[in-house]
């Protein structure tokens, strides 16, 4: 009897044990990273390139530049001593992004290296998502996106779960990151094109207060200066999944894959041949679409068009030229 109450004593105490385990486990998201060349989500193709050497070219050789405010007033402040090379990308969705049976939410990442003809100069990179739908018992539908904010200055997405995904934590410190992402009903109006792009400031040390868009180098903003030509390699280096647990007891799983370096795109900007107002233009052969209000509304299905959506995709739509 003794030797009875003695299993079933133990026999609680690791059910006890392995609950206890289990339990906080549950709410930490499941991530797993491994190496490997998938299918793409996206096909990055570049849309145009501007590469100003000296940005007081565009104020007409003025070191000046005025600002008018509402009531009438003007302010006149000295333009600081910088250089800046904008990017245009138009990324076509794949099928294999386009399937989002088997994850909520997907990713990928590009680098942009950018060198000239005697050094590297930076790495920037540009993170493109597609977001599918959740349940959310605390908006009125129901429903709402895989992925909830996302943030280029930390370079993160937050997910509906309330999980955020710090991409410089996985891939390392870059030169500067653009991170936004759009969802199936956009996609849809856009007839599978996704317009993104950047720009990356190069200033004297000091010029600028720190932030992901800006770096702050006056030998790196001299070199680029100087160069005859530069040169811009286009690599997919991530990819993210994510897939939200329909379980409060269990955990929603992160998948990241680190591509090959394989260089989609090679770039080539003659720095000699400025236009009239001191630019490098670079223009590529694709052109993606933006859908027009009437074609959001042709494409409009309840389940995934409220208003917390729509409110999203306007921000996205405004801000997808910020690097």
């Amino acid at each position: 009897m003794r030797l009875e109450k003695k299993i079933v004593s133990l026999s609680i105490l690791a059910l006890i044990i392995g609950i206890a385990t289990i339990l906080p486990l549950a709410y930490i998201p499941y991530q797993m990273s491994a190496t490997a060349k998938e299918e793409p989500f996206f096909e990055p193709n570049i849309t145009f390139i501007v590469a100003i050497p000296d940005i007081k070219t565009l104020n007409g050789g003025n070191p000046y530049q005025t600002v008018f405010y509402p009531d009438g007033s003007t302010q006149q402040y000295k333009i600081a001593n910088t250089a800046r090379i904008n990017i245009a990308m138009c990324y076509d969705i794949t099928p294999k992004g386009f399937n989002l049976k088997d994850a909520d939410a997907k990713i990928e990442v590009y680098n942009f290296h950018i060198y000239s003809d005697q050094k590297s100069l930076a790495n920037a990179t540009q993170s493109v998502a597609i977001a599918g739908n959740v349940s959310d018992p605390s908006v009125p539908n129901g429903v709402t996106t895989s992925i909830t904010g996302w943030d280029s200055n930390k370079n993160t997405y937050t997910f509906a779960d309330g999980t955020i995904y710090d991409i410089t934590g996985v891939i390392g410190p870059v030169s500067a990151t653009s991170v936004g992402f759009t969802d199936l009903h956009w996609i849809s109006a856009a007839k599978g094109h996704y317009n993104f792009g950047g720009s990356i400031d190069f200033c004297e040390s000091g010029a600028y207060g720190e932030n992901s868009f800006i770096l702050n180098d006056t030998q790196t903003l001299n070199d680029l200066r100087s160069a005859q030509t530069i040169y811009i390699d286009i690599t997919r280096i991530l990819q993210v999944t994510y897939k939200q647990s329909n379980n409060q007891l269990f955990a929603s799983t992160i998948m990241a894959t680190q591509n090959s370096h394989e260089v989609l795109q090679h770039t080539v900007l003659d720095m000699t041949e400025l236009d009239n107002v001191g630019r490098v233009l670079y223009e590529g052969e694709h052109e993606g679409y933006l859908p027009h209000g009437s074609d959001l509304r042709e494409t409009y299905i309840p389940l995934f068009s409220d208003i917390q959506l729509i409110t999203r995709l306007l921000t996205t739509k405004h801000t997808r030229y910020n690097w």
